[in-house]
């Protein structure tokens, strides 16, 4: 964001509430995208609430680790396929081959 340089005198409350205002809303600005992104509520939490909220991603991170932990044995299980295939296939040309000569 670009800042608007507003020279201050020692008369101008105005400019000087002016400059407030905007410190403000750049500040709520600021707080609202960190909230947003982060996916926090705004506002002050009761510890109730915070509870709540601390539980609901504590489900929401177990559920994405058991995915990945899910995913991770499905892969486990078709490398391990892939790579028995692959050694049966070099194991009959390695017989072919001998019975050939």
């Amino acid at each position: 964001m670009v800042y608007q340089k507003i020279s201050l005198t020692t008369g101008s409350v105005s400019k000087r509430s002016q400059l407030n205002q905007q410190q403000q809303q750049h500040n709520n600005l600021d707080a609202s995208m960190l909230a947003q992104r982060e996916g926090t509520p705004m506002g002050e939490l009761t510890p109730h609430e915070e509870i709540l909220y601390l539980r609901r991603q504590l489900a929401k991170l177990n559920r994405r680790v058991l995915n990945i932990e899910i995913n991770n044995e499905q892969r486990m299980q078709r490398e391990k396929i892939v790579y028995c295939l692959g050694l049966a296939y070099f194991v009959l040309k390695t017989i072919f081959w001998l019975n050939r000569n």
